[in-house]
């Protein structure tokens, strides 16, 4: 009975490996119906905005002063600094290089 349990078991395993490296057998490259058409590519001139030497390009003092901000861009820095979001985004920043220094300092990793 202890054999037969054995084999059972080898059997599992041999059965588990080849489940898990059958992943990695690289498979025939299948084309779909839909990828078969070309996309249009189009040349870097027009995707930078053409070449139209009629427009002038927009400056500081041609900009209208009622251009498109969010309310948080209006906001002073000591305004912004407030929002929680911001706190969140600068102590996750800063957080893992003070904890860094602290294992330094108390002997816990050397770098």
């Amino acid at each position: 009975k202890n054999m037969l349990l054995k084999l059972k078991m080898k059997l599992i395993m041999v059965i588990v490996s080849l489940t898990a490296v059958s992943g990695l057998i690289p498979q025939a490259h299948q084309r779909s119906v839909a990828t078969n058409h070309r996309q249009r590519v189009l040349p870097p001139l027009y995707l930078l905005g053409g070449d139209d030497e009629d427009r002038k390009p927009l400056t500081r003092d041609e900009e209208p002063d009622e251009y498109f901000a969010s309310d948080f861009e209006s906001l002073s820095t000591q305004e912004k600094l407030k929002d929680p979001l911001v706190i969140i985004g600068l102590v996750s920043i800063f957080f893992p290089f003070i904890l860094l220094i602290f294992f330094n300092a108390m002997g816990f990793i050397g770098i």
